[in-house]
């Protein structure tokens, strides 16, 4: 079967490949682009002959496991590209790229997997020439022909015959230019390591966008991510599907950890997937094993997530930032873990920090969570100490429209939404789970200390050995308004309400209403085929 895919978007590559350097470029650019594309052409026509003949081939074959079908019909090459697309890696390195120029408008293209571990290369040797450039995928790439995982996420490929892949960018070196990945897939990669900065990319100051990895191993120390490592600049449109673990801290299925770009600007992660199973030790996500001073928009999983502390199905650990803002966040897997686990995020903010089998925190001003809202979960979530079905703590910040519909488990801590939360405003809040725990066990909150709560409604049964309420299990100090619990024999909505605050029964059929999602506020909306009935809120529906 043939292995030969021309994956190219004619029209954006002839033009990236083609284009005519603007009077704005340099004359030593254009020069230099006028030079390697006559070279180019000779090597294109060398190949003409073995070019056609695997056209004819490849309108016949299909796709194999793990390729993108979308990418895989032949299409004609622009004259100055070589390169054959859809071969697996040989290990090698190329001498030029397919084309281009490495400018916006004529961006360097890679066609094969050697064009791509030039990348590699030249941004390991922290080549000038080449940083702060443009490049562009203009086909699939793949890195090992052969399964590396199975459907469960486990390697199975031989591992002594596999090419294992040098990440773009490393503990010294930034990636700093803009990478396209123009929809098309990275597969077949190969990382396994004890080293940091681990990835498709190690380590990235520039953009990454428009790329999906799948089929593909990533296993290292501190800072491995399926796609990006450590990411200080702009990831978007990524999708993981591969099986990511690391041995210390900071793993995640798209990016390990993602930090401030500067003193006054955030990284940013945005339409981000993950699909891949994710595992370690400490501070692990879905999507992001670390985050601080980071926006984060717009992102989902759908796997298992496991790990020992600060585990969440989004995000492991949300550092302390009053520049935090994260919203439009899903997820669908299973959550284990034993300390700081979440729905969502294992800790938003607050110093905290476990041992074997305990495990504490602090909450002060300085420890902020920032701006947390628009949050999903689904997905079960087990642990030991401080879980929640969004987030197992919360400090200092404003969360708002979350819900969870999945069950919670834990021993200490444990609520539907947030496991404990301290200074801390908080609207739009629901629950439907069923919360099981030990001490302190809560519909909404296991803890709630001196914060601002309004309008939140929980159904799930809830139970536990102490402090236990069908709302709160402990409230301290709190200043409330339009709390609601489904009525369940004599439950008290707190285990301790110690400082005022009141919460108000209601029967099924009156949460399952038009009128009780109106008395919520507007930021909750009725949906009779939605949630059994009860009140979604709104930007569940957009």
């Amino acid at each position: 079967m043939s292995r030969w895919f021309i994956c190219l978007g004619i029209a954006s590559i002839m033009a990236a490949c083609s284009q005519t350097v603007s009077a704005s470029d340099d004359n030593e650019e254009s020069s230099e682009l006028s030079s390697s594309s006559q070279k180019k052409k000779s090597s294109s026509s060398e190949s003409s002959d073995k070019k056609s003949s695997a056209k004819e081939s490849d309108s016949k074959s299909s796709s194999s496991k793990g390729k993108n079908s979308s990418s895989s019909s032949a299409e004609k090459m622009d004259e100055d590209c070589v390169g054959e697309p859809g071969n697996p890696w040989d290990g090698t390195t190329a001498k030029d790229f397919a084309c281009g120029a490495g400018t916006k408008l004529s961006p360097y293209i890679i066609l094969t997997a050697e064009q791509l571990a030039k990348l590699s290369f030249v941004v390991g040797s922290n080549d000038s020439d080449y940083q702060g450039k443009y490049y562009k995928l203009g086909a699939d790439i793949y890195l090992n022909e052969e399964d590396i995982i199975d459907d469960k996420g486990a390697l199975v490929a031989d591992s002594t015959k596999l090419h294992k892949w040098t990440p773009i960018g490393n503990s010294s070196v930034a990636f700093t230019g803009n990478f396209d990945g123009n929809n098309h897939t990275v597969s077949g990669m190969f990382v396994n390591t004890t080293s940091t900065h681990n990835g498709l990319f190690g380590n990235s100051s520039g953009t990454v966008q428009n790329v999906s990895l799948e089929n593909s191993w990533v296993s290292g120390g501190k800072f491995t991510g399926g796609l990006v490592g450590y990411n200080t600049g702009t990831v978007e449109k990524l999708t993981n599907l591969a099986s990511v673990s690391g041995k210390e801290e900071c793993v995640g299925g798209v990016v390990g950890d993602s930090y401030q770009k500067n003193y006054s600007s955030n990284s940013v992660i945005k339409n981000v997937v993950n699909k891949g199973i994710v595992s370690g030790s400490s501070k692990v996500g879905g999507v992001a094993g670390c985050a601080a001073s980071v926006t984060l928009d717009d992102a989902e999983n759908f796997s298992p997530i496991d790990g020992v502390g600060f585990v969440g199905g989004v995000v492991g650990i949300i550092g302390s930032s009053s520049r935090n803002e994260f919203k439009n966040l899903k997820n669908n897997g299973k959550i284990t873990a034993k300390h700081f686990v979440g729905g969502i995020s294992g800790l938003c903010g607050g110093n905290a920090s476990y041992s074997k089998e305990s495990s504490s925190y602090s909450c002060i001003e300085a420890y902020k969570c920032g701006s947390f809202s628009n949050a999903y979960n689904q997905g079960t979530v087990a642990g030991k100490r401080y879980v929640g079905g969004i987030s197992g703590v919360a400090c200092s910040g404003t969360i708002s429209l979350l819900g969870n519909v999945a069950d919670i488990e834990g021993e200490y801590g444990t609520a539907g939404v947030v496991g404990s939360a301290s200074y801390v405003t908080s609207k739009n809040l629901y629950n439907r789970g069923n919360i099981h725990g030990g001490d302190f066990v809560g519909g909404i909150f296991s803890y709630n200390k001196e914060g601002v709560t309004s309008a939140a409604y929980s159904t799930g049964k809830v139970d536990g050995d102490s402090l236990v309420g069908l709302m709160i299990g402990y409230n301290y100090n709190t200043t409330m308004a339009d709390y609601y619990y489904l009525e369940q024999d004599e439950q008290e909505p707190f285990g301790l309400n110690n400082g005022g605050g009141v919460a108000t029964p209601k029967a099924a059929k009156e949460m399952q209403s038009k009128d009780f999602a109106e008395l919520l506020g507007d930021e909750f909306v009725y949906d009779s085929g939605l949630n059994d009935g009860f009140p979604v809120l709104k930007w569940e529906k957009e």
